[in-house]
């Protein structure tokens, strides 16, 4: 598959994707994954600030992570190039009363819609290795999140290992779970090396990169952070104060 007919594919795939569907991959790790995003919002700007901020996601898809932290009082921004996905996203949040805390917007991670400084922090999880250009995703990061400001990400480590799990056997067998064929393209996964140069070059200073690992907790299996970024990794950048 060529990279131009990747991405076509990809524009298929988010359009009629099973984002609230509760067999989800992404949705049955949401709540694992705003448990890090506060986490780090509170190391960064101190307890209770989640409510506070005007977050934007980027790449927000169906509106799972955007929902998951407006539930917890944060003020969400979500942004997507797919419009069928937005509207699952609309319609979701309508549905469980936050409509008025998430605005969801039509757009591009290489070309932001949004003033230099609008936003205090900025996520974009499971979409870095999506987007046509990395270094310009970042660079528009940069460029609308506020001075001290917070970047969180997670992404997929190109590795073997990697390839092995989320292609050759998550897309072969896991399709009930989201990882549908045409999902991933190997190429498209990010070193963690790559990232934080890409992140340097754009004035953003690495806080960490921690692997985003199957975890035992209280006798069931989930996920969370951990050593090996042999497949994931999550984590977060800051820019400098002016």
């Amino acid at each position: 598959m060529t990279t131009e007919s990747w991405f076509s594919r990809q524009e298929a795939i988010f359009a009629d994707y099973g984002w609230w569907d509760r067999h989800n991959l992404l949705y049955l790790i949401t709540e694992q994954r705003c448990n890090y995003i506060v986490s780090r919002i509170e190391r960064i700007f101190g307890e209770g600030a989640l409510s506070q901020q005007e977050i934007l996601e980027v790449g927000c898809g169906g509106g799972l992570l955007s929902e998951g932290l407006a539930r917890r009082g944060a003020c969400m921004w979500g942004l997507d190039p797919n419009e069928r996905a937005l509207e699952q996203g609309r319609h979701h949040a309508q549905t469980q009363g936050l409509g008025g805390n998430i605005f969801f917007q039509a757009g591009s991670a290489e070309a932001l819609p949004y003033a230099a400084g609008s936003f205090s922090v900025i996520i974009c999880l499971d979409v870095l290795e999506h987007v046509r250009d990395l270094n310009q995703t970042i660079r528009e990061i940069a460029r609308v999140l506020a001075p001290g400001g917070l970047f969180i990400f997670d992404t997929i480590n190109r590795t073997w290992l990697a390839q092995i799990a989320l292609i050759w056997i998550g897309e072969r067998f896991f399709q009930k779970s989201g990882l549908v064929p045409g999902l991933h393209h190997y190429r498209s996964f990010i070193r963690p090396v790559e990232l934080q140069t890409v992140l340097r070059q754009n004035e953003l200073v690495s806080g960490e990169m921690l692997g985003f690992m199957p975890r035992r907790d209280q006798g069931r299996w989930t996920l969370g952070t951990g050593w090996f970024k042999g497949v994931s990794y999550v984590g977060y950048a800051t820019r400098a104060c002016d």
